[in-house]
């Protein structure tokens, strides 16, 4: 059965603004993982990548991003209710890992790596997903 996980918009960012986002989702592909989305997600991963101190490292438009971003993952919509989050902004992550039942949140951030939820799930940096592999 395929892992079920959520990847935070950091390591989405950090992907498409090195122009590594073809081995980010081409490695989601090869290992048969699902990739999990809601729309609060990919308004963040837009409103990130709309920053003025990004526009420098954009090389494409954005909306083709968040269509490639959108494709790679199952989109769900989530009621709001969790918020215990460090970051009262990733909230939503955690309301979607658990509307899924996902198995880990994949993150760069260390509060939310350092963070325990009210709930069963794994919080790892994207290493710690492909050492999985």
């Amino acid at each position: 059965m395929p892992l079920k996980v959520v990847i935070d918009t950091n390591i989405w960012v950090s992907y498409f603004i090195n122009a590594r986002i073809d081995y980010l989702v081409g490695w989601i592909f090869d290992h048969s993982v699902e990739i999990y989305t809601s729309p609060d997600l990919a308004e963040e991963i837009e409103e990130v990548l709309s920053r003025p101190k990004f526009s420098k490292q954009i090389y494409f438009p954005i909306h083709d991003f968040i269509r490639l971003h959108k494709q790679a993952c199952t989109t769900v919509k989530v009621t709001h209710q969790y918020n215990l989050a460090p970051d009262p902004g990733d909230n939503f992550l955690f309301d979607l890992c658990r509307k899924i039942n996902a198995d880990c949140l994949v993150t760069a951030d260390k509060k939310l790596l350092a963070h325990i939820p009210s709930f069963p799930l794994e919080i790892i940096s994207f290493n710690e997903l492909r050492n999985k592999f």
